[in-house]
């Protein structure tokens, strides 16, 4: 299967770059250190005070969606630049399998790291539970919270990929990324306000309300949506209770990002010229 030879072969290369190495440690120390400081004594659910209130906001939607632009945009642009791309596409490998591919094998690589920058972090959690500092250290919630920072990563990576399949240079693909970064975790919220100010007049005679378009906007946001599910997984209401039809959109749009952009990329790609 040669998109599995190429994810592989993506994967390992990512998981032993010294940049993965020192984002992986940059990442389980910043949140080892928000762990300590914003651990709230004697709070029964300190563990998911500390995901949903301390490390989410401030490092996981913010941090996360970052490293997935690093780890992808070079993904097809850098080896189409070096040269190397018309090596890989001489044997028997499509266009599609480079790109998915690199979705596949550069995304998995970050879920690693993801994981692997977590697991300092249930260190210090577990050392503050024995010392009394927090009541107790709920590995279910971290475990699953974990695996929503890790499914943040891979949507950015196959964003970025998307642009980097589309782009003819490294930088394209670099200032397309960053700019996506850039809506999604800075200026969505103002965006979005400033669009339905003044879309008002048209929303009014359609079937649809303000207030569900302003909803469908916030989950097609990836960061927020992989906010309101992890967050509805600490409290115990995933996919249950009044907000399920939002997860279910927010879900929705996760696989949406996750797909939509490579197969972009994939379309201008085919075009293109070699």
């Amino acid at each position: 299967m040669t998109l599995g030879a190429i994810a592989e072969k993506d994967f390992q290369d990512a998981v032993r770059s010294r940049g993965m190495i020192a984002l992986v440690a940059l990442f389980s120390v910043l949140v080892s250190v928000f762990a300590y400081v914003f651990s709230p004594p004697g709070e029964q659910f300190a563990t998911e005070f500390l995901l949903s209130v301390a490390v989410g906001p401030f490092l996981v939607t913010t941090l996360v969606p970052l490293v997935g632009v690093v780890v992808g945009y070079n993904a097809v642009s850098g080896e189409r630049e070096s040269g190397s791309l018309k090596l890989l596409l001489s044997l028997p490998h499509s266009r599609a399998d480079v790109v998915f591919g690199k979705v596949v094998g550069r995304g998995g690589a970050l879920a690693l790291a993801v994981f692997a920058g977590f697991l300092l972090p249930a260190a210090v959690l577990l050392a503050l539970s024995q010392l009394g500092y927090i009541q107790a250290f709920n590995v279910g919630s971290y475990l699953g919270y974990t695996v929503f920072a890790a499914v943040l990563g891979v949507v950015f990576v196959a964003i970025a990929v998307g642009f980097s399949a589309a782009a003819e240079t490294q930088r394209q693909a670099l200032i397309g990324g960053v700019a996506i970064y850039v809506l999604f975790v800075l200026l969505w919220g103002a965006v979005t306000g400033q669009f339905l100010g003044a879309a008002s007049g048209l929303i009014d005679p359609l079937p649809v309300s303000q207030r569900q378009i302003s909803v469908f906007l916030q989950v097609a946001n990836p960061t927020t949506g992989v906010e309101l599910l992890s967050n509805a997984f600490l409290g115990n209401q995933l996919l249950s209770g009044e907000g399920v039809n939002q997860q279910i959109s927010a879900i929705s749009m996760l696989v949406f990002w996750t797909i939509a952009p490579p197969l972009v990329g994939l379309w201008k790609f085919d075009t293109d010229d070699l």
